[in-house]
C-alpha cells in the first residue's frame, strides 16, 4: 500500500517516500510505473508536486522516462539512490570540519598518484606556475582561488576522475561556507602560506617524488585544519565574552 504524504515540503517527502519504496522492494528495478495522474492521486499531492519529484528522481538516474511509453525504475535506481543521498548530505548536512578531516584522508593519496601519473603536459603547466618569469597561465591560475585551483589540478593529474569529482564537490562547498566567510582572516593568513606548500609538492612532482608528494601534502591539509579550529575556538571565545558582557549591561 502507498504510503499518505504529510503536507511538508511535499516535494522532499515525496521523493523520499518513492526511493524508500524502491529500496524496500515494493517498487522493483525496471518496473513501470502508473500514470503521473494516478501517482498524484494515489500520493494525495498535485500533479505539479509530483512532476517536480519525478523530474528529481529522473535526474539522479532513479528514474527513466522513455517517450511514448513511461516511466520506468532504473536498474540502477539502488546505486543512483545512494548517489542521491550522497550529495544532499554534502549540500546540506556537511560541516567544515568534516569536509577537512575527509581531504586528509583522500588527498595525500590524489598528491601520490599525481606524482606518478602526471604527462609531459601536466608537468609543462605547474612548472609554468611555480617558475619565475611565467606566461600568461599564472595569471590564469591565480585569478580565482590559487589554494582550490592547485587541489583540483593535482586531483585532474590523478586521473581519477572518481575522486576528482568528489574533491570539486567538498570544495565547492568549502568556497560556500558561512564558517569560512566568518573566518576571512584565516583565508588571507592561510593563502600566503599555501603558496609556499604547494611549491614544495609541486617540487615533489617534478622530481617524480610521489612518497614526498604524499608527505608534504598530508602536512599541509594538517597544519590548514588546525588553523582554522585554533581560528574558530578564539573567534567562538571571544562571542561568548561579548555576549555575557552584554548580558551583565
Amino acid at each position: 500500500m502507498i504510503p499518505k504524504i504529510k503536507k511538508v515540503n511535499l516535494s522532499t517527502q515525496l521523493v523520499d517516500t518513492m526511493t524508500t519504496l524502491i529500496e524496500d522492494g515494493s517498487w522493483k528495478l525496471g518496473d513501470k510505473l502508473p500514470n503521473e495522474v494516478e501517482l498524484a492521486a494515489s500520493f494525495e499531492v498535485s500533479r505539479n508536486v509530483m512532476r517536480e519529484s519525478m523530474k528529481i528522481l529522473e535526474n539522479f538516474g532513479i528514474l527513466e522516462s522513455k517517450t511514448g511509453i513511461g516511466t520506468f525504475i532504473s536498474q540502477t535506481a539502488l546505486s543512483a539512490i545512494h548517489n542521491m543521498r550522497f550529495f544532499d548530505e554534502l549540500k546540506n548536512n556537511t560541516t567544515v570540519e568534516m569536509i577537512m578531516e575527509t581531504r586528509i584522508i583522500i588527498e595525500p593519496e590524489l598528491a601520490y598518484y599525481a606524482t606518478l601519473r602526471a604527462t609531459e603536459d601536466d608537468i609543462s603547466f605547474l612548472k609554468d606556475i611555480f617558475m619565475e618569469n611565467t606566461s600568461g597561465n599564472r595569471e590564469k591560475f591565480f585569478k580565482e582561488r590559487h589554494d582550490f585551483n592547485f587541489h583540483l589540478f593535482l586531483a585532474k593529474c590523478s586521473k581519477n576522475t572518481i575522486l576528482e569529482n568528489l574533491l570539486f564537490s567538498m570544495l565547492d562547498q568549502l568556497k560556500g561556507s558561512d564558517y569560512l566567510k566568518f573566518n576571512q582572516h584565516v583565508e588571507l593568513e592561510a593563502s600566503t602560506n599555501s603558496y609556499e606548500n604547494h611549491k614544495e609538492i609541486a617540487n615533489a612532482i617534478f622530481h617524480k617524488d610521489a612518497l614526498l608528494a604524499k608527505e608534504l601534502m598530508s602536512q599541509h591539509l594538517a597544519v590548514r585544519m588546525d588553523t582554522i579550529n585554533s581560528s574558530y575556538n578564539k573567534d567562538l571565545a571571544t562571542s561568548k565574552k561579548i555576549r555575557k558582557t552584554r548580558e551583565k549591561k
